[in-house]
C-alpha cells in the first residue's frame, strides 16, 4: 500500500523575526533551570528559601509581570541587569561552567537593596537560576556591588 505525503504548504518567504520582540511583552518565569544543589550557596531551594518565597520572591514576581521587558531591563537597568562578568564570583563563574551557561547570559533581577535573583532570558521567558540574598560589597554575592566614595 503507498503511503502519501502530505503537501507542504508554501508560506512565502520566512518573516524576519525582530530579536527585540520581547520588549513589548511581560516576563513569565521558568523554574525547571533552578539550580537545587544544596552546596551552591545561592541554591533556588525550598530547604533554603523557606517562607522568603512567598512573602519576599512571589509577590515581587507578580510586580514585574504587571511591566514589560523594556520597562524591567531598560527603563530600571540600574536595578535590573546582565552582569559584569569582571565583578562576578569566582565561584559562580565555576557554576555556570558546570551548568554550562555563559557568563554573558546572566541577568540579575533586583528584589531589594541585598536580594537578587538570577537567572537568564530566552525571549520573555526568565529562567530563574540562584537566589543572593547578600548582594553588595562583599566575596559572597554572585556578582559584587562596589561602594562608591570607599
Amino acid at each position: 500500500m503507498a503511503t502519501s505525503k502530505k503537501s507542504r504548504k508554501d508560506d512565502g518567504p520566512n518573516k524576519k523575526h525582530d530579536p527585540d520582540s520581547y520588549l513589548s511583552k511581560p516576563p513569565s518565569w521558568c523554574f525547571l533551570s533552578c539550580d537545587t544543589d544544596t552546596k551552591c550557596r545561592w541554591s533556588f531551594s525550598q530547604h533554603r528559601l523557606k517562607e522568603e518565597f512567598w512573602t519576599r520572591i512571589f509577590l515581587k514576581l507578580q510586580k514585574f509581570e504587571q511591566m514589560t521587558w523594556s520597562e524591567i531591563q531598560i527603563k530600571s537597568k540600574k536595578q535590573n541587569h546582565s552582569n559584569i562578568v569582571e565583578t562576578m564570583n569566582k565561584c559562580a563563574k565555576d557554576r555556570l561552567d558546570e551548568l554550562e551557561i555563559e557568563y554573558n547570559a546572566l541577568f540579575s533581577l533586583r528584589l531589594n537593596s541585598t536580594v537578587r535573583l538570577y537567572g537568564y532570558r530566552e525571549g520573555a521567558v526568565f529562567n530563574i537560576l540562584w537566589y543572593d540574598n547578600d548582594h553588595g560589597d562583599n566575596d559572597t554575592c554572585v556578582v559584587r556591588s562596589r561602594l562608591k566614595h570607599t
